[in-house]
């Protein structure tokens, strides 16, 4: 069991460049960080080549590596699980469920190759940050109870976040409006565009219409601040402080690079960045439950 869960510290920290490779890729293919910024950003069509187009050709080579890596810790983890007995069920379930995902995301890849669908991109991001929250379970068992239905109520939260992240990134709203009064403003004079949340129609909409969609995403990011915020002081008082500390800390983190990316324009490095910590968060969330 000590060598699974040395296994288990080895795919979690490959899940994260896995998480932020793909979060490159994504973020470059609806034209962050295109040129000339930011007026390219609603008419970017594809890749325009150059240092850019090998950056990204660099990064999907060493996402194919890393993620096949991972591919294959967690069926040796199962293995180990199984071979242990009633001692590894725990990690034999986990580590089956780790395997099923990337099995998922491969298949999600293969058929979905190119596309710049919004559902795809949810598809990536959600599987991508659960199999991050899966390796978190498995480095180990917690040291103290769980905050049970408390913890797994902010992990739904977080979830929700995320997936509104990615329609916003997906529709290239992320310019559109700045504040909450804005966004507001812009939805109602275009109607209150509701398909802008249907991940397998917003693809088509012009930009605007995220305004919707960016507007719910900025509203929400108040309820999860305060819902994250009670979970990480409710896990320092439960005996839980490393992981209540480590979530205040990153709370923290994931406010000040909010505030980045939606007051200097979108760069590059504070999305990936923000992405990383949301998938952090989630991980952090599900360990406690």
């Amino acid at each position: 069991m000590k060598h699974l869960h040395r296994l288990a510290w080895i795919s979690l920290l490959s899940l994260v460049l896995v998480v932020g490779l793909s979060a490159f890729m994504r973020h470059v293919a609806t034209g962050l960080g295109c040129q000339p910024w930011p007026t390219c950003h609603a008419q970017y069509s594809g890749m325009s080549g150059g240092a850019s187009s090998l950056a990204v050709s660099v990064a999907r080579l060493l996402h194919r590596v890393v993620a096949t890596g991972t591919l294959l810790l967690a069926i040796t983890m199962l293995v180990i699980g199984l071979r242990a007995g009633p001692r590894g069920r725990r990690e034999a379930v986990l580590a089956a469920l780790l395997l099923v995902l990337a099995l998922g995301l491969a298949v999600l890849g293969v058929f979905t190759a190119g596309s710049r669908l919004p559902a795809v991109a949810l598809g990536n991001l959600l599987g991508g940050f659960m199999m991050l929250a899966v390796a978190a379970r498995l480095v180990g068992p917690p040291a103290a109870p769980g905050l049970g239905a408390a913890a797994a109520g902010v992990a739904v939260l977080l979830v929700a976040q995320s997936a509104g992240g990615a329609l916003v990134s997906a529709s290239q709203a992320g310019l559109v409006c700045n504040d909450l009064r804005a966004c507001a403003e812009l939805a109602r004079a275009a109607g209150w565009p509701w398909q802008a949340l249907n991940p397998w129609f917003a693809a088509g909409l012009p930009p605007v219409d995220g305004a919707l969609v960016q507007g719910l995403h900025r509203l929400a990011a108040i309820v999860v601040t305060l819902a994250v915020a009670a979970l990480g002081w409710r896990a320092l008082r439960a005996g839980r402080r490393p992981e209540g500390w480590a979530l205040l800390l990153l709370l923290a983190l994931q406010a000040v690079l909010g505030l980045v990316v939606g007051s200097i324009g979108l760069p590059l490095w504070a999305v990936l960045l923000h992405n990383l910590a949301s998938a952090l968060l989630l991980a952090l969330v599900v360990r406690l439950i």
